[in-house]
């Protein structure tokens, strides 16, 4: 099978395509013929030896996590999933392996695909939508009549956060470029900022939720405009974000808090649900063919991608 690998950590450069042995099935997974997948700023983190503690130094190494495609083989223990079943999910942890033509994967890791959806729109939404929902509902409480800010609402992940936002009732105010804002009230974000001209830390507004998606607002700075018991949660494995979650214990009422994104087929399934009845779409900024993922790697590169980046296989 075709498979897109690194050869080394670095630029695009080290990604190849290169003939791979498919997959083999253990009792308990599936094979799934990748139609297409996503790329997310995760991937470019590990091509750059970011987490290379995780990942590990053995080339070629696999890339890619968000899948979506159809079922061509069932491990043995496999119940309740057949052949043909058109599915989309994502994988855990620090080894990819869905910019290839077919992957082993368990079944918790995805469900059935949205049926109003092509299998682009469906490799759009796995980890965008699992870290939006887990961060503002399992990590900030989310609730109905908060005011709600998202910081980097234009890119993958903060796209999906408007919208969830809004599915959960919450007043949204959006910061990106103004460029965006107009499709940013379309997802139904209440208030725009740009950040070019407007420090949302020296806004005047308050929030309960303080979502920073872009990674470059720090607690220490955002703290003061948190309500009581406000929460700011942050996408970004570094060490000033594992500081602030430390020193917010149980004693201090503001607090910092860190998603990192599990896969989970029920959430799947709620996101699925909220796509059929139109609340929740995907939003696609380019689809590049398997052989152009340099290219697609290079385009999230520049921080100026509205919605997803997305491999045809």
């Amino acid at each position: 099978m075709e498979s897109a690998v690194m050869t080394a950590y670095g630029s695009s450069n080290v990604l190849e395509i290169v003939e791979m042995p498919r997959p083999q099935l253990q009792p308990d997974e599936v094979l799934v013929s990748v139609h297409s997948a996503g790329i997310n700023p995760k991937d470019i983190f590990i091509r750059k030896g970011r987490f290379r503690w995780f990942t590990g130094k053995q080339f070629p190494m696999l890339t890619g996590f968000d899948f979506a495609g159809k079922v061509a083989e069932t491990g043995a223990a496999v119940k309740k999933i057949r052949v043909n079943d058109e599915v989309y999910g994502m994988l855990d942890g620090w080894k990819g392996g869905t910019c290839a033509e077919y992957i082993a994967v368990n079944p918790k890791r995805f469900t059935r695909k949205p049926e109003a959806l092509s299998f682009e729109e469906a490799a759009a939404l796995p980890l965008v939508s699992l870290t939006a929902l887990q961060a503002l509902r399992d990590k900030a409480g989310i609730q109905a009549g908060q005011h709600v800010c998202i910081n980097g609402a234009s890119g993958g992940v903060g796209s999906v956060a408007v919208q969830i936002a809004k599915i959960y009732g919450a007043c949204v105010t959006a910061v990106s470029h103004e460029r965006n804002h107009d499709f940013l009230h379309e997802l139904g974000a209440d208030n725009c900022i740009d950040y070019r001209y407007t420090d949302i830390t020296h806004s005047g507004q308050r929030f309960d939720i303080f979502f920073d998606v872009f990674g470059n607002q720090r607690f220490k700075a955002v703290k003061p405009i948190l309500k009581d018991r406000g929460v700011w949660v942050s996408t970004v494995v570094q060490p000033h974000v594992l500081i602030s979650v430390a020193m917010t214990g149980f004693l201090t009422r503001k607090k910092a808090k860190l998603v990192v994104v599990k896969s989970d087929s029920g959430d799947l399934d709620r996101i699925r649900d909220w796509v059929e009845a139109k609340q929740l779409k995907p939003v696609i900024h380019k689809i590049y063919p398997l052989d152009k993922i340099r290219d697609a790697h290079a385009q999230l590169e520049t921080k100026h991608t509205r919605g997803k980046v997305i491999i045809h296989i």
